[in-house]
């Protein structure tokens, strides 16, 4: 079976990302917080979530 992958205005997209602010939900990004318009309302995804507990190449 596929794995879903949600939309990032979904309210539960950003909550397995290293990035989520814990204490307020936003985002830590910087990239993302520069390029929010694209990512939600252009590309539908996330180039930037790094999901907790994967290695980074």
């Amino acid at each position: 079976m596929a794995e879903i992958i949600l939309h990032p205005c979904h309210p539960d997209y950003c909550n397995e990302c290293v990035y989520h602010g814990s204490s307020f939900g936003n985002c830590l990004s910087e990239d993302y917080n520069k390029n929010s318009y694209k990512v939600n309302c252009v590309w539908h995804y996330c180039p930037y979530k790094r999901k907790k507990g994967e290695e980074t190449v």
